[in-house]
């Protein structure tokens, strides 16, 4: 039996309830804005100063304010909605909540260090195409923002990998449902 296995045969667990659709097109969602955030944030360093750069930075700015509002509503959902139960053994049910908790931690994290980062350098932050979001108020640090927004990222990019990680080991080793009532077309 593989470690932190349920006693019982892997094929004799019941399947838990998918997570509803709601719940599952946020999660796919945030993964695709995460996706598209961090591969321009990565990007567009490379390209020379001028527009093309400018919108590249709108573009990721906008997707950061949508990560972060998309990350406020999991958040909120998952602390006022019933979600199907946990499956796994209890220090499988505890890794998966501390690992939860990092991954909304740095979902919120590294939009607001990159915002802090350009209102620390006395920019705004001009979001979808003309929305300009000024400094709600003084903010001190100067490229220290940048730099934990940009360490905060590869943690979150780490974190992402841990969570996909474990949802083959549930999948492929332990037998169980947790990576199939997550997927996007799933039926529960």
């Amino acid at each position: 039996m593989p470690p932190f296995a349920e006693a019982g045969t892997p094929g004799d667990l019941p399947a838990g309830p998918n997570h509803g659709a709601t719940t599952r097109l946020l999660h796919w969602g945030a993964a695709a804005l995460l996706v598209a955030a961090f591969t321009l944030g990565l990007a567009m360093d490379a390209w020379p100063r001028g527009a093309p750069r400018d919108t590249a930075a709108m573009v990721h700015y906008s997707l950061g304010v949508l990560v972060f509002g998309l990350a406020l509503v999991r958040l909120l959902r998952r602390l006022l909605l019933p979600r199907p139960k946990a499956e796994g053994s209890l220090p499988v049910r505890l890794a998966a909540g501390a690992m939860h908790r990092a991954l909304y931690a740095a979902m919120i994290a590294v939009p607001v260090t990159g915002a802090f980062d350009r209102w620390a350098r006395g920019r705004p932050l001009t979001v979808f195409g003309d929305t300009v979001i000024p400094a709600p108020f003084a903010v001190g640090g100067g490229r220290a923002w940048k730099e934990a927004h940009e360490l905060i990222a590869y943690a979150l990019v780490a974190l992402v990998a841990a969570h996909a990680a474990a949802a083959l080991w549930h999948h492929l080793v332990l037998k169980d449902h947790t990576l199939r009532r997550m997927l996007p077309f799933a039926r529960g």
